[in-house]
């Protein structure tokens, strides 16, 4: 099964194609820096999920679908949008998980599930799609871009 980042290179990759647009195009639209794109285009660099988010925002599309978890790119947007703290603690009181617990399904520490929830620190893309399957949610419900699970 191919990885979250790279179908989301290829996702990116067609959209560029398919709008007639270059990565350097593409970087400005979104506001990064072209050799950016450019690493995330031949798999060198991994796109933080704050640049996953602005992606998704600029393509009109479900971060699920960037990430190869869902063959559709429509979403329904939350209005408001919730944040990823705010989603994040209501499924671990949801599911009874502490955050030691947490930490060890998501391969991380403690302290950085303390950061994400207490200062809204963003988990790395495959970080957050393991904590999506793990609520079995959408990333783009614990991302807060969507109120549909």
């Amino acid at each position: 099964m191919e990885s979250p980042v790279t179908h989301f290179a290829d996702t990116v990759r067609e959209f560029i194609i398919l709008n007639d647009m270059t990565p350097t195009s593409f970087a400005r639209k979104i506001g990064c820096l072209e050799r950016c794109v450019a690493r995330w285009l031949n798999g060198t660099n991994t796109p933080s999920l704050e640049y996953v988010l602005l992606v998704a925002d600029f393509m009109n599309c479900s971060v699920d679908y960037l990430f190869g978890k869902s063959e559709k790119p429509e979403f329904t947007p939350a209005v408001p949008r919730a944040a990823f703290p705010e989603r994040l603690v209501l499924l671990m009181k949801q599911t009874n998980i502490s955050k030691n617990r947490l930490a060890a399904i998501s391969g991380v520490t403690s302290s950085t599930v303390s950061k994400w929830i207490l200062h809204g620190q963003l988990p790395k893309p495959d970080v957050i799609c393991t904590l999506a399957d793990f609520f079995n949610c959408s990333v783009d419900y614990l991302t807060g871009r969507s109120n549909f699970i």
